[in-house]
């Protein structure tokens, strides 16, 4: 079943949870008011995560959003220029 996106405002990420600690980093982002965008681009970011740490297959991949003031760059931003220039 793909998940329905949400319409309400902010700015969505693609995330990345270790269930272990609870800790959560967003990796890819933000994508103003668009989580369609986000849902779009869980599956690459995944890929390139386990790509650069062998450990991220243990780690869960969703979205989250954030209040439309938190603007930080996702941690991977860097390999997905396409996305942001896209969403800016």
């Amino acid at each position: 079943m793909s998940q329905q996106p949400d319409t309400k405002p902010g700015n969505y990420y693609v995330t990345v949870t270790n269930e272990a600690t609870g800790e959560y980093r967003p990796l890819l982002g933000p994508f103003p008011n668009d989580h369609a965008g986000a849902l779009a681009m869980v599956d690459d970011v995944m890929a390139k995560a386990c790509d650069l740490d062998p450990r991220g297959i243990w780690y869960d991949y969703g979205t989250a959003r954030l209040p439309e003031d938190f603007t930080e760059p996702g941690l991977l931003n860097d390999y997905f220029p396409q996305e942001q220039e896209s969403n800016r």
